[in-house]
């Protein structure tokens, strides 16, 4: 999905964007944070139509509030060798109740695959505000369940949470 005509930049306001990821685990469930990423989207000024949209981060931005889970996310997930977490949107559809789907690949952990999951997009007075949220089995991208001593495990399907929000840039 290119940036196509009279699209403008949505300009993103990191304070007011966040994202999340809920973990499971047999005993100390917790929520992660991705503390830095980059966003790039056009949207259509006169519609609010988003054009196009390209999210980046690099997994060790995800932090889960205890340094040793962090360093133990990062071995298993071998941020060294496969740092980048990449979603391009290749579609975006009118959905139910007001909420679209937004569909594009997704690369983690050297693999990169088909997603789509529901969003809202709200536009009030040029900000714009996108809310979603969507579950990752972590076994399609290649990556092992992680358990310990035979009965302490980790759900291998996450669900991450998001807000972001910006200004709509004048065309």
């Amino acid at each position: 999905m290119a940036v196509v005509g009279n699209s403008a930049p949505v300009v993103i306001d990191m304070a007011q964007s966040h994202v999340e990821i809920a973990v499971k685990a047999t005993i100390g469930s917790f929520m992660a944070q991705l503390q830095i990423f980059d966003l790039i989207v056009a949207a259509t000024p006169r519609t609010g139509q988003i054009e196009s949209a390209v999210f980046r981060s690099n997994f060790a931005a995800i932090k889960t509030g205890n340094s040793d889970r962090d360093r133990d996310m990062n071995d298993w997930q071998q941020t060294d060798r496969f740092p980048n977490v990449v979603f391009t949107l290749t579609a975006l559809e009118p959905a139910y109740s007001g909420k679209s789907i937004a569909r594009g690949r997704l690369r983690f952990h050297g693999v990169e695959r088909l997603v789509s999951f529901p969003i809202s997009i709200e536009i009030k007075a040029q900000i714009v505000g996108i809310d979603g949220d969507v579950t990752i089995d972590t076994r399609d991208f290649g990556l092992p369940v992680i358990s310990k001593y035979y009965f302490l495990k980790v759900d291998p399907v996450v669900h991450l949470y998001f807000h972001l929000q910006g200004q709509l840039a004048d065309s």
